[in-house]
């Protein structure tokens, strides 16, 4: 048989539901979308301030560092380029044309849509480099480039403040039909 708890005078059921609405008040007032926190917790303009597009720390996925180009590029999110591109950044196309990190943020591509597979890596303390394939769908020097999937390789350099960086990147042409 199942028992209930008992309130045998209202008295009781008053004390009993103001607990729960004081409880419950306390629980919101500490909830994720709530002006309050925890002693120490960032909120508002400092918690977004802490969050950097561009700035990649620790140990990311060899996915992670294939693809933060392309999201940059695609989100047309300039500040977070540069963040990213390191000082001496070069980029080689597969027409034979290059551009140092200056040039290249005068006139970034326009990446609509990206895919990647066939990620490959090595490291070497401080230095990451990555091959992998890339389908996308973008516009570069006002020109589309053609669909396909276009073999990439990109190294990386993490600064003295611990941050990972785009150093070096080159596109290949589209491998011939067989």
């Amino acid at each position: 048989m199942t028992s209930y708890p008992s309130f045998a005078t209202p008295r009781r059921l008053l004390a009993a539901l103001a607990i729960a609405a004081a409880l419950l008040t306390a629980s919101l007032s500490f909830s994720p979308n709530s002006g309050a926190s925890p002693k120490g917790a960032k909120t508002g303009a400092s918690a977004a301030k802490t969050f950097k597009s561009g700035v990649i720390r620790g140990n990311p996925t060899n996915k992670r560092l294939a693809t933060e180009f392309l999201k940059l590029l695609q989100a047309e999110d300039v500040p977070g380029l540069n963040r990213f591109l390191d000082p001496a950044f070069l980029l080689q196309r597969g027409n034979g044309t290059w551009l140092d990190k200056k040039g290249y943020l005068a006139e970034p591509a326009i990446v609509d849509a990206y895919e990647v597979r066939n990620i490959v890596a090595t490291r070497s303390g401080n230095v990451r480099v990555v091959r992998f394939e890339a389908n996308t769908t973008q516009i570069i020097e006002g020109e589309p480039v053609p669909g396909g999937w276009i073999p990439r390789l990109s190294t990386f350099v993490r600064n003295k403040n611990g941050n990972w960086r785009l150093i070096a990147h080159a596109n290949f042409l589209l491998p011939p039909a067989t």
